[in-house]
């Protein structure tokens, strides 16, 4: 009989959660840029071997909400960390810990759910610096386990994955063994276009750009995907559109040579520029857009 949990994946925005995720379960299925609010909404990835299924839970970078999108976000941290079996506080190896990751993991530390640490990033730490913030994290109280890991180069991944097995409190199967996360094809492909934004615009444009999607078949074998990329102020319309159309051109095509390695198939991608000021701040556009509350 199997060993089954949760497992959530907390920390600061940039602490390296989503590409630990990944590197997990051995997919990529969690959206990565240097850019904080990357991840917008809790994403399940889905690990199962022959003695366990962990469920890992990967929530937004904790940050002050400053509108209605980032209400959503920390809702969604909340409901993440509620019932888990153990909770992933993760930071950036690279840098110092600083008083509000040492508060975040004191707080879940007091839910009494277990506590295991993760430094991140560790194959571009200095090994001296590193060993000053883990002494740090040895005279906190309520820690169980302490982990260095590289998730790019998978150091240490393995054995964090097989350590976290001694916290799991289940026998029920949450997933079929195939199973990598609970996220549609939908949702996935929505979010690769918004990673090939992250990963190209200037730093004001991101945290206002979100994914519509407008069509999404498989005709005549080849899925034909239809999308608007939403910015909230017509300033940003001109710099996603690039010159002449150059920009929206480069993302459509790494976007869609994405999406065809995850359906497996030929990907016809049109992309549309619409403005719709303030969104992040409109029920009806959180909505549109995938971010409202699930039951």
């Amino acid at each position: 009989m199997r060993k089954t949990g949760f497992v959530a994946i907390v920390g600061m925005p940039n602490a390296g959660k989503s590409t630990l995720l990944n590197a997990l379960i051995k997919e990529k299925i969690s959206i990565v840029s240097p850019k904080p609010q990357t991840t917008r909404d809790s994403i399940l990835g889905v690990w199962t071997d022959d003695d366990s299924q962990i469920v890992f839970v990967d929530t937004p970078g904790a940050l002050k909400s400053r509108n209605s999108l980032g209400d959503y976000m920390q809702r969604s941290i909340d409901t993440a960390t509620q019932g888990v079996d153990c909770i992933l506080a993760v930071f950036d190896g690279h840098e110092p810990l600083n008083e509000r990751e040492m508060a975040l993991i004191n707080k879940y530390v007091a839910t009494k759910i277990p506590v295991v640490v993760v430094a991140t990033k560790t194959d571009i730490t200095q090994t001296e610096k590193l060993m000053v913030e883990l002494a740090k994290l040895n005279q906190m109280e309520g820690i169980k386990e302490v982990y260095c890991v590289s998730a790019k180069r998978n150091r240490n991944v393995d054995e964090l994955k097989q350590a976290l097995k001694k916290y799991l409190t289940g026998t029920q199967m949450y997933f079929e063994e195939d199973d990598l996360t609970d996220k549609s094809q939908r949702f996935l492909v929505c979010e690769l276009i918004r990673e090939k934004i992250l990963l190209r615009c200037e730093k004001e444009i991101p945290h206002g750009v979100g994914i519509q999607l407008n069509k999404m078949a498989y005709e005549n074998d080849v899925w034909e995907i239809d999308a608007n990329v939403i910015v909230e102020k017509a300033s940003h319309k001109p710099i996603i559109l690039g010159h002449n159309g150059a920009m929206i051109k480069e993302i459509g095509t790494s976007a869609r040579l994405s999406a065809q390695k995850l359906l497996g198939a030929p990907v016809h991608l049109s992309l549309w520029v619409k403005v719709k000021e303030n969104w992040r701040n409109s029920a009806y556009m959180l909505n549109e857009l995938g971010y409202s509350e699930k039951i």
